[in-house]
C-alpha cells in the first residue's frame, strides 16, 4: 500500500492512534530498564565501578545524540513508496532485540574484557535505539497538522511509553527467578530482558501495519533535505524550539538521574526490600500512566505550556518536601513512598508527553521560515539534546555516588533537592514558549496561504522566528 494524499487536518481513526502510541513502549522499554538498572547491573552484578559504568553510559548516550541528526536526515531523504520513517522500523526490528538482550548479558569476562565489550555493546545498541525512535518520532509529526491531534498523537505514545515503568518494576524478581531456574545470576538478566522484548516485536508489527498509509507522501519535487550548515541556522532562529530544547534537555538530565538514584536511595537510604522496591516502581509508573490523560486534558482546555508549569512543578515540590524533609533513613516507609511516587506521576507523564507535543508545531514554524519541512532533522537535532542532556545526567550521578563513597545521606540530597530543584527551574524557562493554539493556528493558515500562491509577511510572525 503506497502512501496517499489525504486531508491532514481531518481526525485520525482511535485504531491509528493507538497503533501509533505502541511507538512508545518500542522507543522506551530497553531505555527504561537500562535507565532504571544499567548502572546497578554493571556496578552489581558485572563488577564495574560506579565512575566508570556512568563514563560508559554517558559515552553512549552521548553518540546517540550525535547520530540523532544524521539518522533524521536519512529518514527525510528515503523515497521509498511506502513512507520515510516505517521502512526503518522495519530494518532495525531484528537487531534491536538482540542487541537490547547483549546489554544486560554478562559472559563472565574478566574486567578489562567486560569494559570493551559493553562499550561496543553500548555504542551498538543506541545507534539502534535512534533509529527506533526518530523514526516513530517523525512518522507522528507527519500524521496530521491538527494542533490538538498532535496532543492526542503524544498522549497515546507517553502512555506506552511509561508502561515500561510499570512492567520494569518486574525486572529484579525476574532475574532472581531465571537465575535461581538456571543456576546463574548472570544468566536471569538476559532472559528477564527477552521477557520484556517479546512484548516489543509484538507492538512493533501492530505499529507498522496500522500506520501503514498515514505517513505524508512523499513529494517529488521536494528539495532534498540533507543534512546542511543552513538548517541549524535555521532551527536556532525559531524561538519555539530553542525552549523546547531547554526545558526538554534538563528535564531529560535531571530525569536520567531520577530514574538511575530511586533504586539506589530506596535500597540504601530507605531500607526497602527488592518487592518493596517493586511495588515503589511499580507505583511511579501506574500514576504516571493515569496521569497521562490529564496532561491530555490539561493540553486541550489550557495549553501545551501550562500544562508543564504545573505537571513538572508540582513533581519538583514533592521531591523537595517529600524526600527531603519528610521520610527517614531506615524508616521502611514503604506508605509514604508509594504516596510520594504517585504524587510524582504527573510530572513524570508530562517531561516525555509535552515536549514531544511541542516539536511538530515547532517543525511547522521552521517550515513557514524556511520553506523546507525538514520533521526528521528537527526532531533529530532536539533528540540530540535530550540525549546529551542525558549523558550528562549519567556522568554526573556516577561521579556523585563515587564522591559520596556510597553515602545513604547523598543518595537523598541527590534525589531531593538535585532532581526536585532542577524541575523547578525548568517552570520559569518554559512560562517563555511563545507558541499558542492560536498561533500555531496562524503559523499553518500562512503556510497553506503561500502553497497556494499567497504572499506571506514573516515580520508578522517575529514573534516565532
Amino acid at each position: 500500500m503506497q502512501v496517499q494524499e489525504r486531508d491532514l487536518n481531518a481526525k485520525l481513526p482511535f485504531k491509528v492512534k493507538l497503533s501509533y502510541g505502541f511507538s512508545g513502549y518500542c522507543s522506551f522499554i530497553t531505555w527504561t530498564i537500562f535507565s532504571y538498572y544499567g548502572l546497578y547491573f554493571f556496578t552489581e552484578n558485572v563488577g564495574l565501578s560506579a565512575a566508570f559504568a556512568g563514563a560508559m553510559i554517558s559515552l553512549g548516550t552521548l553518540w546517540d545524540a550525535i547520530t540523532d541528526p544524521l539518522i533524521g536526515s536519512i529518514s527525510d531523504n528515503i523515497k521509498n513508496p511506502k513512507g520515510r520513517r516505517r521502512p526503518l522500523l522495519k530494518m532495525i526490528a531484528v537487531p534491536f532485540v538482540i542487541i537490547s538482550i547483549l546489554l544486560f548479558t554478562n559472559w563472565g569476562f574478566d574486567l578489562g574484557i567486560s569494559k570493551v565489550y559493553f562499550v561496543i555493546v553500548i555504542l551498538v545498541y543506541y545507534t539502534c535505539q535512534t533509529v527506533v525512535d526518530i523514526s516513530s518520532s517523525s512518522l507522528g509529526s507527519e500524521m496530521t497538522n491538527d494542533y490538538d491531534e498532535r496532543s492526542s498523537l503524544a498522549t497515546y505514545k507517553n502512555y506506552f511509553g511509561l508502561l515500561p515503568t510499570v512492567i520494569v518494576s518486574l525486572t529484579l524478581p525476574l532475574v532472581s527467578f531465571f537465575g535461581k531456574a538456571t543456576g546463574s545470576e548472570n544468566m536471569g538478566w538476559p532472559l528477564a530482558v527477552a521477557c520484556f522484548m517479546v512484548i516489543w516485536v509484538i507492538l512493533l508489527i501492530a505499529l507498522y501495519k496500522n500506520t501503514e498509509g498515514y505517513e505524508r507522501p512523499p513529494q517529488e519535487d521536494e528539495e532534498a533535505s540533507g543534512f546542511k550548515p543552513r538548517d541549524i541556522i535555521d532551527l536556532f532562529k525559531n524561538k519555539a524550539t530553542r525552549i523546547v530544547m531547554l526545558i526538554f534537555g534538563l528535564g531529560i538530565l535531571v530525569n536520567t538521574i531520577n530514574y538511575s538514584i530511586q533504586v539506589f536511595y530506596y535500597t540504601e537510604y530507605v531500607g526497602l526490600s527488592e518487592g518493596q522496591v517493586a511495588i515503589a516502581t511499580m507505583a511511579f509508573g501506574i500514576a504516571s500512566i493515569v496521569c497521562a490523560y490529564f496532561c491530555d486534558v490539561i493540553m486541550e482546555k489550557k495549553d501545551k505550556k501550562f500544562c508543564w508549569i504545573v505537571s513538572v512543578g508540582s513533581e519538583g515540590i514533592v521531591l523537595i518536601i517529600g524526600v527531603g524533609l519528610i521520610v527517614g533513613q531506615n524508616s521502611v516507609n514503604l506508605a509514604a513512598i508509594v504516596i510520594m511516587m504517585i504524587l510524582m506521576g504527573l510530572g513524570n507523564a508530562a517531561i516525555y508527553q509535552v515536549p514531544w507535543a511541542m516539536i511538530p508545531d515547532c517543525v511547522d514554524v521552521n517550515e513557514l521560515a524556511s520553506g523546507r519541512r525538514t520533521d526528521g532533522i528537527i526532531f533529530g537535532a532536539v533528540a540530540f539534546v535530550q540525549k546529551a542532556c542525558g549523558a550528562l545526567g549519567a556522568l554526573i550521578l556516577g561521579m556523585l555516588i563515587t564522591a559520596s563513597e556510597g553515602s545513604p545521606g547523598a543518595y537523598k540530597a541527590i534525589f531531593a533537592f538535585l532532581v526536585g530543584g532542577a524541575y523547578v527551574i525548568t517552570i520559569f524557562i518554559v512560562m517563555k514558549y511563545p507558541l499558542s493554539k492560536k498561533r500555531h493556528d496562524d503559523v499553518i493558515e500562512a503556510i497553506d496561504r503561500r502553497k497556494a500562491g499567497g504572499e506571506v509577511d514573516l515580520a508578522e510572525f517575529k514573534d516565532l522566528i
